[in-house]
């Protein structure tokens, strides 16, 4: 104990070993070493043990010292809470003052001029409102602000004198008046993006200006929140500098303990295509590449780095034409994230690694080729025999990959030899449990869907249609067409699972379906089918 300052008294009684050791006198003079202190097996011990003791008054003296603050951290907390509050309060007036442009509109649609002009006034005394919350939170307004201000306010009078005219009058020139609102509404909603996009910056800013780690942490959390707000605040954030923000502080050794958390930044706003390319424009798939190929860096941050993979490589973003470095090295990019969701034992990590896996297959036809000599097949069918994958999240990533890669020829044996068609028919049998969530349930559906394309693909003779059978797969099948609650009332599984139980059969004939479940889901029209199992009246296209 640091605090502690020890001293032995002059004179100590003598003390014996249980062995037979001569007397010794412990003087003061001369420090004892740790032969001497065997001598003295009591001294021993009690000195073996006061790194492990803690006194009461040594207790009591730290307690009575006062903790020095951080004051960097509060600082930046303060400042940042600032632009996070004045954040909230412009969203929240504008988002009042959206709902009055449409109540406006409604009374200009039924000819309430005087309703009109009412409404008119107070939607003015909001504009002016936003106005002064905004010039007190914001020091130093810039130049561009205080002229959206002024235009705004300028409209905001031209209409008020329209409406006004008209609910005196009740005469009214409409398209005039038509144009006057819809002028005064662009022009607001130019003031609010200016706005927010200047208390961004600021908030942006300050992840260049900090050293501070505990500081950093509170920007980036922030950052996360809005992110998280919208693919509009997300583009608002790539466009004042945030996506090069964090990928600038991923760079810095010292601040490196941020590295994931900027990381997990940088998925959370990568969600529009603008958001992706400026990622691109940054070279941040260089930085995403060196972090998965580096044997150095700690396994939570390339868990991190696979995240962002997954983002920007997401089937619902058209973004594929930014990602020209990202095409280049496709190879280091999934050789890299199969070793990760080979050596990982994090059930995120692979969760994470997989999906971007997943998702390239999606965006890129050459990607399974390569996955099939990296035997990715074989890598997946054991992790889904450990704990790591076995959520219903982690599996849906594994079947998306074995059906993607079931629709090239040169990669469906492959997927045989390894298990696959064991494991796809294990994921038609998943099931949600009683108090599973929606997200889980949805999770579930498309295990079943994709499980049975990938089912469908594989069986290509009467050798790989046995395989299916022996696990039951046909039971399931039908079990899944007929039972809506069994496929949560998806009309994707049913007919996935429709197209899968024919292609098995007319491989294999009638053994193991009864004649009655073959007369109505195998003989039929596909759609005739599915319209007798589905309990909706919509086509399914």
């Amino acid at each position: 104990m640091s605090g502690l300052s020890m001293k032995l008294p002059d004179h100590l009684p003598l003390i014996k070993s249980s062995r037979t050791k001569p007397e010794r006198k412990i003087s003061n003079s001369k420090p004892l070493s740790k032969e001497e202190l065997s001598d003295f097996p009591c001294v021993s011990k009690w000195m073996s043990e006061l790194q492990w003791v803690t006194e009461l008054e040594c207790m009591s003296i730290l307690q009575g010292k006062p903790l020095c603050p951080n004051i960097a951290q509060d600082s930046a907390a303060s400042q940042v809470q600032t632009y996070r509050d004045a954040i909230d309060r412009v969203k929240f007036e504008a988002s009042k003052i959206t709902d009055g442009f449409n109540v406006l509109f409604k009374y200009f649609d039924s000819s309430k001029w005087v309703a009109l002009n009412n409404h008119t006034m107070e939607m003015t005394c909001g504009i002016r409102k936003l106005i002064q919350l905004c010039n007190a939170h914001v020091t130093d307004v810039p130049s561009y602000i205080q002229e959206q201000q002024e235009v705004v306010m300028c409209e905001s009078a031209k209409l008020v004198q329209q409406t006004a005219s008209a609910a005196e009058k009740n005469v009214v020139h409409r398209v005039p008046l038509v144009n006057q609102l819809t002028f005064l509404g662009q022009s607001f909603s130019r003031l609010v993006d200016n706005i927010l996009g200047y208390l961004v910056q600021r908030l942006v800013g300050m992840l260049e200006s900090c050293n501070n780690v505990s500081a950093l942490h509170v920007v980036i959390n922030n950052i996360i929140t809005l992110g998280l707000e919208g693919e509009h605040m997300c583009f608002i954030l790539a466009r004042e500098g945030g996506v090069k923000a964090l990928v600038d502080l991923c760079r810095r050794d010292n601040v490196a303990f941020t590295r994931s958390k900027a990381l997990r930044a940088l998925a959370t706003i990568c969600c529009a295509p603008e958001c992706v390319a400026e990622l691109e424009k940054e070279n941040g798939i260089d930085l995403l590449i060196d972090i998965l190929t580096d044997e150095s860096v700690i396994e939570s941050v390339q868990g991190e780095a696979a995240g962002v993979v997954a983002q920007i490589t997401s089937p619902v973003l058209d973004q594929t034409q930014h990602l020209y470095r990202f095409a280049e090295s496709l190879q280091i990019i999934l050789k890299a994230l199969l070793g990760l969701c080979e050596k990982t034992e994090g059930h995120e990590t692979f969760l994470l690694s997989a999906a971007a896996v997943a998702n390239i297959t999606f965006i890129d036809t050459s990607a399974c080729g390569l996955l099939q000599e990296m035997k990715a097949p074989q890598l997946l069918v054991k992790s889904c025999m450990c704990r790591k994958a076995r959520s219903l999240f982690a599996k849906d990533q594994v079947a998306t990959i074995l059906a993607n890669m079931a629709a090239i020829h040169i990669c469906q044996e492959n997927i045989r030899c390894c298990g696959g068609l064991d494991l796809l028919v294990s994921f038609l049998h998943q099931k949600p449990c009683l108090l599973s969530s929606g997200a889980e349930r949805s999770a579930c559906e498309r295990v079943q869907q994709k499980a049975a394309i990938a089912l469908m693909r594989l069986c290509q003779d009467t050798r790989h249609t046995f395989k299916v059978i022996k696990q039951k797969g046909i039971p399931r099948f039908v079990e899944l067409c007929r039972d809506s609650q069994a496929r949560n009332n998806s009309d994707a599984v049913l007919v996935a699972c429709l197209a899968a139980l024919r292609k098995v059969c007319a491989l294999y004939g009638r053994d193991g379906i009864s004649n009655l479940d073959y007369q109505q889901l195998v003989t039929p029209q596909l759609m005739d089918s599915f319209l007798m199992c589905s309990h909706s009246d919509e086509n399914f296209v």
